[in-house]
């Protein structure tokens, strides 16, 4: 008899808690799920992105300037050292195999 009665009181606390965890998570997600939130996440998204736009054209028009001021005025912007010049490098083209 204890053991029923162990097993119904267990079965019982855990759907009593289920029930209460489904509840929250339903009210959790009906608050997100207004109009009025998802305007403003939006709206916060826009936001985010306008602002990473900008400061990466900040920081573009920043890069710009510094190289042109940094250049010597001697030698003309389309001219190049072979010095600065990046290395290439060939890598030889894999062997086929059979098997792929």
């Amino acid at each position: 008899m204890m053991r029923r009665l162990f097993w119904f009181v267990s079965g019982a606390v855990a759907g009593a808690s289920i029930v209460v965890w489904v509840k929250r998570t339903i009210v959790s997600v009906s608050e997100k799920l207004t109009p009025a939130h998802i305007a403003d996440s939006i709206a916060a998204g826009v936001r985010r992105s306008v602002m990473a736009l900008s400061d990466g054209l900040v920081s573009l028009i920043d890069t710009f300037r510094n190289r042109e001021a940094s250049r010597p005025s001697s030698t003309p912007p389309s001219m190049s050292s072979s010095s600065n010049a990046p290395t290439r490098r060939h890598n030889p083209p894999r062997q086929r195999t059979s098997h792929r």
